[in-house]
C-alpha cells in the first residue's frame, strides 16, 4: 500500500526547514526520498538555501585540499627516507661459526633490502602523484565551471548569440 505524505509529515517538515536541515538530511530523516521532500517543500512554499549547501560544500573541499596536502608532504617524507636508506652504506651485522658478533660495512643495502627501500619510495611516489591528480582534475573543473558561467553572463549581458568552440559549429 502506497504511503501518502500526511499533515503530520507536512509539520515535521516545516520543523526542520526551520531548524535549518538540509534537504537531503530532512528526507532521510523522514524516510522520503529526495524529490519528495522537494515537491512538498515547494508545495509549502519551502525554499532551501543553496548558497549555505555550497558554502559548506567549498568549505569541506578546501579541508580535504588541506589534508591531501599533509598527505603529500608525509609522503614526500617517506619517499626521501627510502630512497637515502637505498643509496646509503648499510651496516651487516651477524655471527661467525664460533658465535662471535660480526660486522661489515656494505655500499648499498643487501638485495632483499635495496629492493624493500627502493619499493616504498616508489609506492610513495605514487601516492604523491594520485593525490596531486586530484587537486589538479578539481582545479581545472572549478575553472572551466567559472569560465563558463563567465561566458553566458557575458553573452547574457551584451545580447550575443553565444560562439561555439568548435569550428563546425561557427
Amino acid at each position: 500500500m502506497a504511503r501518502t505524505f500526511s499533515a503530520e509529515d507536512e509539520e515535521t517538515l516545516r520543523q526542520l526547514h526551520a531548524d535549518g536541515v538540509s534537504r537531503n538530511e530532512i528526507a532521510r530523516q523522514m524516510g522520503w526520498a529526495v524529490g519528495t521532500v522537494t515537491n512538498h517543500a515547494r508545495r509549502l512554499g519551502l525554499n532551501f538555501d543553496r548558497e549555505a549547501v555550497r558554502a559548506a560544500t567549498d568549505a569541506r573541499q578546501i579541508d580535504l585540499r588541506a589534508m591531501r596536502q599533509r598527505e603529500i608532504e608525509g609522503a614526500l617524507e617517506l619517499a626521501q627516507e627510502a630512497r637515502e636508506r637505498a643509496l646509503s652504506q648499510y651496516e651487516l651485522t651477524g655471527f661467525d661459526h664460533l658465535g662471535t658478533p660480526v660486522s661489515r660495512i656494505l655500499r648499498r643495502p643487501p638485495a632483499r633490502e635495496f629492493k624493500d627501500f627502493t619499493t616504498a619510495h616508489s609506492s610513495a611516489m605514487t601516492t604523491v602523484t594520485k593525490l596531486e591528480a586530484v587537486d589538479k582534475e578539481s582545479g581545472v573543473d572549478t575553472a572551466k565551471g567559472a569560465l563558463g558561467s563567465l561566458g553566458a553572463v557575458l553573452t547574457a549581458l551584451y545580447g550575443q548569440p553565444e560562439v561555439s568552440d568548435d569550428p563546425g559549429n561557427a
